[in-house]
């Protein structure tokens, strides 16, 4: 056996850890530390994909065809999909190589040859955690490396299931690409809909059942709740009432366990254990709520089992209360004031329908993307100052408000794709988990609802799924809502049950004049209360940070002008947090990109923003680097980029010159300092 030489702690063997030791890892007694399969696991299904009529990465597509054209292709039969053609579907993502993917990330074309288009053979084992039916898939290719062995953990990104599209064909993919083990975990959200009305929901597998669901809510008084609400929805990560947040770190823990477990199995001599976090290299890759996990896994790990972390736009919420941070420019420093994430989402579910009209295109165009699509945001502003909200009542004014809480000016392009994609639930799915709120609350008036799929004729009411079946909407859902039935249509939707004519999507919501749109401001105001109440502020301090990341190796990586996860609400303070809980001791690495949000780079901001992946990418093969060669890891760093620019819609091919790597010694004015409760920028 071939050891990994790496700058980590002498430890014992994961598999012979006291059971005190290993951190909320679900054993409940010291003997299944022995057995060949963890008590607590459930598998459901092992497959091996040959490569080529079926693979890890593409489900059998191959590269060339996804980064052609948008693929189409029908379910055999769309009220009973099979688990191989649901699974298809979800990695059935165009790839745009126009970013950049493909070409310096990613797939990389110059590799790829009619042989081997990118499809990689290997086995694919599906299961859960029994307790909390944790979504958990392990992949491991054909030519694992048994001689330098190593598992990339790579929680689910936003709030999706085990099959999303990016995380296999980007972070996956690298791990496979290094003959590594890649294991994912969905974080206790999945795709746990269920259908009240038709008492069904979806299995790990994504098939529909009445039973062994990933998620099925207890209802008391079932009957009168569908009578009064027909055609609604529970949603695991709002209605579960377990704050699955909490435990976001554990389970990759879990996850890594388990991937121990079934490499030995699979490897190991008999009766032995040769693979272990001594000599198994250990790498967590996760994206926004999938990189808020891995940072959460990495303050759990006290025993030295993860070896390096890449976090890429954490949405992190580091905790207030340790001590006062600060940030410093070359001009002045301040206190870094930051706030939760139900704080500032619910503050721009207020402000920016009403913001839309002040917004200036950029200067190469001569239109904001999607802001044709706010029709009534005046509708919104004289109903923000009537409840006092605002005092002019303009758009300019709620847009200086947005400016106050983060967004610069520069990010007030993509305020209007932002709320049109994101609405309401963006704020809503983080209140009602923390606060616990169960299904039949209606927690703010609101519920989750099918709605109209006409194409043309719509306006939100809610309607049974016709258009959609209830078997796709597994393969079209993402985690969170709005569930698309099309790029304009919604099949399933947070809805105003209390809307002056009927209920209806908030988009499409009148609250106070029949037939005068203002996008539920009652439901967005509401909610803006409800994060004072006690059940939310409890639920919050849960899955606050601490800094703390127990000295390993790790990569924040964020882009500047990301609307999403605000970079003076989540990345920038817990960088100072970490250096004020970890001092010099820290590992951590912080690096900024510039013109970079939680987009992808591909139209309509395809002139104006690049992709972050490709810095994601670049930061672990720098660790990568580090671990197995003991190559000196880059200092801290501003990242200077070069849009693409253009037209909407006509950038160039993004190069080198556009996706600047890092770079080992930055230049002075490049160069981020993190030191004694203070992140200094250049």
């Amino acid at each position: 056996m071939t050891l990994i030489i790496r700058n980590k702690k002498t430890l014992i063997s994961l598999l012979f850890l006291p059971l005190v030791t290993i951190p909320n890892i679900g054993y409940t007694d010291q003997n299944n530390l022995y057995k060949p399969k963890p008590q607590w696991i459930t598998i459901h299904s092992s497959n091996y994909y040959d490569g080529d009529s079926d693979d890890l990465v593409t489900a059998g597509i191959g590269f060339t065809p996804l980064s052609s054209m948008i693929q189409k292709f029908k379910f055999a039969d769309p009220a009973n999909p099979t688990t191989q053609e649901l699974r298809r579907a979800k990695l059935n993502r165009f790839i745009d190589t126009k970013t950049g993917e493909g070409q310096l990330f990613g797939f990389k074309q110059k590799n790829l040859s009619p042989l081997f288009d990118g499809k990689i053979a290997g086995s694919e084992i599906l299961a859960t955690l029994k307790e909390e039916n944790v979504g958990i898939l392990l992949q491991i290719p054909v030519d694992f490396d048994k001689k330098k062995p190593c598992i990339v953990a790579v929680p689910a990104s936003n709030y999706d299931g085990l099959y999303n599209a990016k995380d296999i064909q980007i972070r996956g993919l690298w791990g496979l690409k290094h003959n590594c083990a890649v294991v994912y975990n969905d974080k206790g959200l999945g795709n746990g809909i269920y259908d009240i009305t038709n008492q069904q929901g979806f299995t790990i597998e994504g098939k529909i059942a009445k039973d062994n669901l990933l998620f099925n809510p207890k209802i008391k008084n079932r009957e009168i709740f569908i009578e009064n609400n027909p055609n609604r929805y529970a949603v695991k990560q709002l209605h579960s009432k377990q704050n699955p947040e909490h435990n976001w770190g554990k389970y990759i823990l879990n996850s890594i366990e388990f991937a121990l477990y079934e490499i030995n199995d699979r490897f190991s001599a008999t009766n032995t254990r040769d693979f272990n976090a001594d000599n198994t290299l250990i790498l967590i890759y996760g994206a926004e709520d999938g990189a808020s996990a891995a940072l959460k896994a990495g303050e759990l790990d006290k025993n030295g089992i993860i070896d390096g972390i890449v976090a890429v736009n954490p949405q992190i919420q580091p905790n207030p209360d340790i001590t006062s941070l600060s940030i410093q420019n070359k001009t002045s420093a301040r206190s870094l004031k930051y706030n939760s994430i139900p704080d500032y989402a619910t503050l721009a579910a207020l402000y920016i329908p009403c913001a839309i009209p002040a917004i200036e295109p950029n200067k190469s165009d001569n239109y904001v993307p999607y802001a044709l699509k706010y029709l009534y945001s005046q509708n919104r502003c004289n109903a923000l100052k009537k409840a006092k909200l605002l005092t002019t009542g303009t758009p300019k004014e709620a847009l200086d408000k947005l400016h106050d809480y983060g967004w610069r000016p520069e990010m007030e392009i993509q305020l209007p794709y932002f709320y049109y994609k994101e609405s309401v639930a963006f704020p809503y799915q983080y209140i009602s988990s923390y606060g616990r709120f169960d299904v039949t609350e209606n927690m703010c008036d609101y519920s989750v609802a099918s709605t109209q799929q006409d194409r043309l004729y719509n306006f939100g009411e809610v309607m049974p799924l016709k258009e959609v079946n209830f078997s796709e909407i597994w393969s079209l859902s993402n985690g969170h809502l709005p569930i698309w039935a099309d790029k304009d249509v919604t099949a399933i939707d947070l809805v105003v049950n209390k809307d002056i004519v009927s209920p209806r999507r908030a988009w499409y919501s009148s609250s106070e004049i029949e037939n005068q749109i203002d996008y539920g401001i009652k439901g967005a105001i509401c909610l803006r209360e409800k994060i004072t109440e006690k059940r939310v502020i409890d639920g919050l301090k849960q899955v606050q940070a601490t800094g703390n990341l127990n000295k390993i190796k790790t990569f924040i990586v964020h882009g500047q002008n990301n609307v999403k996860q605000l970079i003076d609400h989540t990345s920038r303070p817990y960088v100072a947090l970490n250096s004020a809980v970890e001092g010099k001791e820290s590992q951590l690495r912080y690096i900024e990109v510039e013109n970079a949000s939680y987009l992808d780079g591909k139209s309509p901001f395809d002139n104006t923003l690049l992709a972050i992946d490709y810095y994601g990418e670049d930061a672990i093969e720098w660790l990568w680097a580090n671990l197995t060669n003991n190559t000196t890891l880059p200092e801290s760093q501003i990242i200077r980029t070069k849009p693409r620019g253009g037209r909407i819609g006509q950038a160039p091919q993004a190069t080198i010159e556009n996706l600047v790597p890092i770079t080992q010694k930055p230049d002075i004015n490049n160069l981020i300092i993190l030191e004694d409760k203070k992140i200094a920028l250049p």
